[in-house]
């Protein structure tokens, strides 16, 4: 049990405003690992997503192959575990996790349930409408760590971008479960977000969601700084 009762008195009534059911979406390899391949804490992802969802009866679960299953293999996801959130019977593909929402991330599990069963982002006008200018495919990995206080910000900021416009990809990334990835963009600290699409962009630490529309817009349009 990853949530004692006291625990899931709270979370149950954090959760209790949600109207719109909400699909929890892992990937994982189901025991087949192929060598080179980076791979988290699957059954612990498994195991707390499982007594999340119990706790409102809007909230599923569903378990897929990251190898075999079709829709793993279009998006081309290649890290397991990997959580996608969305509303259920969508098609929202967009809000992702990988690895272990633990710590400090669990309040961003939890956020994100609330976002996508509430319909509230809390995102203001102003950037919900500069938002539009971003027309082209924009990924942004927030790495954070579960001890890190200033990382949940990061990513509910990406993932408030995503929700908007379907050309962000927003991905939560556990970094110390996926070293390989992390090193690859030089993450030698968090919250650290890369911002791929035209050009890249890279926020370091916890800013305000504006920083973000700001940095996806620069991404999608080219433009160098």
């Amino acid at each position: 049990m990853f949530l004692d009762e006291k625990i899931q008195a709270q979370v149950r009534e954090m959760l209790a405003p949600i109207q719109t059911p909400v699909e929890v979406v892992v990937f994982t390899t189901a025991g087949l690992e192929l060598p080179g391949q980076e791979v988290g804490l699957q059954d612990e992802t498994l195991g707390l997503l499982k007594e999340v969802v119990a706790l409102n009866p809007h909230l599923s679960l569903e378990q897929r192959s990251i190898h075999s299953d079709p829709e793993a293999q279009a998006l081309g996801l290649r890290y397991a575990p990997t959580i996608l959130l969305r509303e259920k019977g969508s098609n929202r593909n967009n809000i992702r996790f990988l690895g272990l929402p633990a710590g400090y991330e669990f309040s961003t599990l939890i956020e994100t349930l609330l976002m996508l069963g509430t319909g509230e982002s809390k995102l203001g006008e102003k950037s919900q409408a500069d938002l539009q200018k971003v027309a082209s495919p924009v990924r942004m990995q927030a790495f954070v760590t579960p001890t890190c206080p200033y990382c949940p910000q990061a990513v509910l900021a990406t993932y408030k971008l995503a929700y908007h416009n379907p050309n962000i990809i927003a991905e939560g990334v556990e970094a110390s479960e996926f070293p390989l990835l992390s090193r690859r963009y030089n993450i030698s600290g968090v919250p650290d977000t890369i911002i791929s699409g035209a050009t890249q962009q890279r926020i370091l630490g916890g800013q305000p969601d504006r920083v973000f529309v700001e940095a996806a817009i620069k991404a999608s349009a080219g433009v160098v700084v």
